[in-house]
């Protein structure tokens, strides 16, 4: 049975869903530099560690009226074959693993036979847990002629109009900061940035290594296993593999709670294992001065397998070595039923 992995994200409350394998990265929403002879639907570009990304208001898109942009809003950027897009978000949710027989085609609409027919941006819809997503065809928002023409633009001057003119002062700082701070560094090639899974543990965040990440999904039909220790949760089936799963709070010294509903799937050797985590909120890439060396006092409560600390949502994200945390020794199961 073949799978998808969806990015999951809000847009004013409705859910929408993307080939997560085509998103480069999310970042808070920096100040955007409009640009004449653009649709309405394109509101600006910014300059991302050299690469220039025009962003899409996806509710400009679908032809809502113009919504106030917020300091807690994401750009959502999408690796397109011919250039990287922006999506405006208002809150990144989880990234899913999906079975691609849940998925329903979009229901089709007609038009009037003068002109053709818009170009559908709807690729399918399907339901995760109790909610209805709207998934999205990356292929279309990435490829329509006008993103395109958009990314010549760079040198062209920026019209008279400031971004999000409704702002406070505050927050038209913070966002110049954010658009400030990409554009700083430049980063060649996406192998330099630190690729992490952001999850969430007894609510706080923390960062994994997407070298160590095979996949995510749900934990579902958990048989126990006998004559385990307490971290060893038990054993489900994932598409025919038997996948073990392990709870990291003792060994992050965290207070035991009810199991999670997600899992992330790492590879141990030959072995897969997943390890249960409350929520997966986000996929990011840093850069090397982002990550700051983690405090003593965190290390000494957590284990010498944190690497580091990174800004994440106004806190502050723990980044784990899951593989060196995987391999501890209290770790490995060695008994005799």
């Amino acid at each position: 049975m073949d799978s998808l992995s969806l990015l999951i994200f809000d847009l004013d409350g409705v859910r929408f869903g993307l080939d997560a394998t085509k998103v480069r990265e999310s970042v808070w929403l920096p100040e955007l530099t409009p640009i004449e002879e653009a649709p309405p639907w394109v509101v600006g570009l910014f300059s991302l560690r050299g690469r220039i990304v025009p962003v899409v208001d996806l509710h400009l898109r679908f032809g809502h009226p113009t919504r106030l942009y917020t300091t807690s809003d994401q750009v959502v950027v999408l690796e397109g074959e011919q250039q990287a897009m922006g999506l405006i978000v208002s809150e990144i949710r989880e990234v899913i693993e999906l079975s691609s027989e849940a998925v329903q085609p979009p229901p089709q609409f007609e038009f009037a036979a003068s002109g053709p027919p818009p170009p559908y941006l709807v690729a399918g819809e399907a339901r995760v847990g109790d909610d209805l997503v709207t998934l999205l065809d990356i292929f279309r928002l990435t490829h329509l002629p006008e993103v395109a023409a958009l990314v010549e633009a760079e040198e062209r001057p920026a019209p008279s109009s400031h971004f999000c003119p409704e702002a406070t002062h505050e927050e038209r700082l913070l966002f110049r900061k954010r658009a400030m701070m990409f554009r700083e560094a430049v980063v060649e090639e996406k192998d330099a940035l630190l690729g992490l899974a952001v999850v969430e543990l007894g609510g706080e965040y923390f960062g994994v290594e997407l070298a160590a990440v095979q996949e995510f999904c749900d934990i579902i039909q958990l048989c126990p296993i006998p004559c385990c220790p307490p971290h060893i949760l038990g054993a489900m089936n994932l598409r025919g593999d038997l996948l073990t799963l392990i709870d990291p709070r003792a060994a992050l010294n965290l207070p035991p709670a009810a199991r999670g509903g997600k899992a992330v799937v790492a590879r141990l050797g030959e072995q897969s294992v997943g390890i249960a985590v409350d929520a997966v909120h986000n996929v990011l890439y840093l850069r090397g001065e982002e990550v700051q060396p983690p405090p003593p006092a965190l290390r000494e409560r957590c284990g010498a397998e944190i690497t580091g600390t990174a800004p994440y949502a106004d806190r502050m994200m723990t980044i784990v070595d899951l593989p060196a945390l995987l391999a501890r020794e209290e770790w490995i199961v060695n008994e005799s039923v």
